[in-house]
């Protein structure tokens, strides 16, 4: 895998965007957005399909994102003419991403879409490979970007996105300008992809797009182009005599979820937006090791691009936009920054920070930046001159607050999940008081819980203490601005209070605070981030233990683990940056929509890979 290149853009005398290497304008010099309209939602049909769309969720998929620019017309076309209740999964597929500048200034054209505009350039992932969700109208649209050639994208995607479009937009530069786009396997991907009746426009009429569309069984037409153009294409796939839709059920679909912490709460959340009745069920909300006073945000990344990188380029992204969306008044992007204080991790932070031609992963500079000494000193002048890697769009939230207000219109009871076994139609669930229920869908989220919870399942998880220690704000360190990690790590004050963190005791499940891990996590600061002299003045007020649940590949646990029983577990001490991409991903394979993440990406997630028999 490589990373993603930006396109190599120029404007020309109109202002308007032109490809260099493809010597192709991105819209028309005329009117961009009226084409847009025109080719796209006018000959998908677009918005009378909206009104009488018998599911609760229409799914556009599109080659060549671009500027956006048909996206914006779809997202504004939708809101004020869609049904309230119906949602838009937007799809699309792009090779070379724009610069976020160049898309401030090619979007600057349409003074009408700015308020949108604004909204997507703010959210507009780092050029990462891979699949980058950003949810946008209160959780009505949803886009999936496609960073990656659209022919090694469409095979991971495709597999769980059968018969799953209502309307294709093939876009991307002129067959001529383009040739490698315009191929049968992305005919074809329209087609499997495609939902019986599914549309396609598109703004050539090239003959070997339109035998190509033929053959992979689309119905076609020419119709009059946008401007100058003559003509283009739009067409459909064939609906079966006997084939009914069927229209997603009036009644809400019930699942119970187990657990009180980030992973419960993302997953309790996500299912609401998709229209689900959720019960959360836990002894207590944020009890376990979401209920830290301080957490961090931020990848974890390797010196090559490993599934591990992979995951967390992609669930940094999400869950960066997700706590700035729905709990904005306790997430902090201040900045996260991790001291090379040795020189072995000075130089693995060498290694993770090399691009491409360097024979390194090339992380986008948006994920992660090398800083010198003096530039690492220049973020704070109280932090030793060590060399660091700094994750820009990181930061710190308050653990505790964010599941509450995650959690806040879920009906939670307060019980403890003693076992859970196959019943007919679902499962049985026996509470510690001897009680029990019956729930068809049941997704367990339980952190630390779910070793012994899944020992019947022969899945093996191991738990980790951790303690982490408060201490007073001094003068100077008042004015620390961004989290500060190292052997352990030590976020900016809140209300009068750093956190100093985390021991990491294997196997341990004791959670009465200690004093010698105090000591660890005062004498790990003290020594890392040596010569300073200001952690020496900190003084200690207050202890939290807690169990965090790992794997042993450190990679999440997600997925149906049996029929209707489904898993979020294993997010170790990355739990906050893991928890909203792993929950989105796990309530879109439940509603067989199409996934956030490449498919060979998901299988690496399974329970099953934890199994020992």
């Amino acid at each position: 895998m490589t990373d993603s290149t930006h396109a190599q853009i120029h404007f020309n005398e109109f202002g308007m965007p032109v490809a260099t290497a493809f010597d192709d304008i991105y819209f028309s010099n005329q009117d961009g957005l009226a084409e847009s309209h025109y080719v796209f939602l006018q000959h998908n049909d677009l918005p009378q399909r909206w009104q009488s769309h018998p599911l609760d969720t229409f799914v556009v998929a599109e080659s060549g994102f671009g500027t956006g620019l048909n996206f914006l017309a779809t997202w504004q076309c939708f809101l004020e003419h869609a049904p309230t209740a119906l949602k838009l999964h937007y799809i699309s597929f792009e090779k070379f991403p724009l610069r976020q500048s160049d898309l401030q200034q090619a979007l600057s054209a349409f003074p009408q879409l700015q308020a949108l505009a604004q909204e997507l350039i703010q959210a507009y992932p780092a050029a990462e490979p891979g699949c980058h969700r950003r949810v946008f109208a209160n959780g009505r649209i949803i886009l999936d970007l496609w960073l990656d050639d659209i022919h090694a994208a469409l095979p991971q995607w495709l597999v769980h996105a059968q018969q799953s479009v209502d309307a294709w937009y093939l876009d991307g530069f002129a067959p001529d300008k383009n040739p490698d786009m315009w191929r049968a396997s992305l005919y074809e991907a329209m087609a499997s992809s495609g939902r019986p009746g599914a549309t396609f426009a598109t703004f050539t009429a090239a003959g070997a797009v339109r035998r190509g569309l033929q053959a992979a069984g689309f119905a076609i037409e020419k119709v009059k182009g946008f401007g100058r153009k003559r003509e283009m294409l739009r067409g459909h796939l064939p609906v079966a005599q006997d084939h009914a839709t069927t229209a997603s059920s009036a009644t809400p679909r019930e699942v119970t979820v187990i657990g009180g912490g980030i992973a419960a709460a993302c997953t309790a959340f996500e299912l609401q937006q998709a229209g689900y009745q959720v019960k959360v069920i836990s002894p207590a909300i944020a009890d376990g090791a979401s209920g830290n006073p301080q957490g961090a945000v931020y990848p974890l990344l390797h010196a090559e691009r490993s599934p591990l990188a992979e995951f967390f380029t992609q669930a940094f992204g999400y869950a960066c936009q997700f706590y700035a969306q729905n709990c904005a008044q306790d997430w902090y992007p201040c900045g996260v920054v991790q001291l090379g204080y040795t020189s072995a991790r000075a130089e693995r932070y060498t290694k993770i920070s090399r691009s491409t031609d360097e024979q390194g992963p090339g992380y986008a500079p948006q994920t992660v930046r090398y800083l010198t000494a003096s530039e690492t000193q220049a973020l704070w002048s109280a932090l030793p001159a060590y060399p660091s890697l700094c994750y820009p769009q990181g930061g710190w939230l308050r653990p505790a607050a964010i599941v509450a207000q995650l959690l806040k219109d879920c009906h939670v009871e307060h019980q403890l999940l003693a076992n859970v076994e196959p019943q007919a139609q679902g499962w049985q669930l026996t509470f510690a008081d001897g009680s029990t229920r019956h729930s068809q869908t049941v997704v367990l989220a339980c952190g630390a819980a779910l070793k012994q919870l899944l020992e019947s399942f022969a899945v093996q998880l191991q738990n980790v203490r951790g303690q982490v220690t408060q201490v007073a704000a001094t003068a100077v360190t008042q004015h620390c601005p961004v989290v500060v990690c190292y052997k352990g790590y030590f976020t900016p004050a809140d209300q009068g209070r750093h956190c100093v963190g985390a021991t990491y005791a294997r196997d341990s499940e004791d959670c009465r605070t200690r004093s010698i891990d105090r000591d660890e996590n005062m004498d790990n600061l003290r020594d890392n981030l040596a010569p300073a002299n200001w952690p020496h003045e900190l003084k200690p007020i207050a202890d939290r233990a807690a169990v965090r649940n790992t794997t042993r590949d450190h990679l999440p646990m997600v997925g149906e683990l049996a029929p209707n029983l489904w898993v979020i577990g294993g997010l170790g001490s990355r739990g906050f940056t893991a928890a909203p991409l792993a929950a989105s991903t796990l309530v879109a394979a439940l509603q067989g929509q199409p996934l956030p993440m490449p498919a060979s990406l998901w299988q690496r997630l399974q329970p099953q890979r934890l199994q020992t028999r």
